[in-house]
């Protein structure tokens, strides 16, 4: 049974609840039983309207709390893949990420996280991690560095920082690993 179907199984039995009858059995719930009560009957149908609109959404819920739209997970189909940008200059995890993430529409579902690249990198033993000036920072391993990821003093507005970069062939192993990095940036 899909997400879809077991929400609007879920919606008929709260349907019958808020009008007194036993979903299982549709027999009247006898009167003196707290699901006969009246404040309870109110809730189920608020419940139901509230189901109703999921179900009219496709089984998604359309709106956090905060009013801001609730985002379907990022997704990027194995033959798009291909269609990722790899440069053959060193780049940071960033602008790689933001090249991945421009090939979807970032209006119809959640973006590809960067924590979630550098913790498949971590995972799989390519990055590690250490406390610099109470701050954790990730560098290159051995393995790292044999597939292309080295790190680089630079200069920015802010004073002096360690910068990781990629090279093309790291580039290519990312993107050759992206199905298990979607994974980790939707929580799976």
């Amino acid at each position: 049974m899909s997400e879809l179907e077991k929400i609007k199984h879920a919606k008929t039995y709260i349907d019958e609840l808020a009008k007194g009858i036993n979903p299982e059995t549709g027999e009247v719930i006898p009167e003196d039983t707290v699901l006969n009560n009246g404040n309870l009957s109110e809730y189920f149908f608020l419940v139901s309207n509230i189901l109703n609109r999921v179900i009219d959404n496709g089984g998604v819920v359309s709106r956090s709390r905060s009013g801001t739209p609730v985002l379907p997970p990022f997704t990027l189909p194995q033959e798009s893949h291909t269609r990722v940008e790899i440069t053959t200059e060193p780049t940071m995890i960033k602008r790689f990420t933001d090249r991945i993430n421009s090939l979807v529409d970032d209006n119809a579902m959640r973006k590809l996280k960067v924590t979630a690249l550098t913790k498949w990198l971590v995972d799989n033993g390519f990055l590690f991690e250490e406390i610099i000036d109470d701050k954790k920072r990730k560098k290159p391993t051995i393995e790292g560095e044999k597939l292309g990821i080295f790190s680089e003093h630079r200069k920015g507005q802010y004073g002096n920082y360690l910068a990781i970069l990629y090279s093309e062939n790291a580039q290519r192993h990312i993107v050759n690993n992206l199905n298990e990095i979607i994974a980790i940036s939707n929580g799976v």
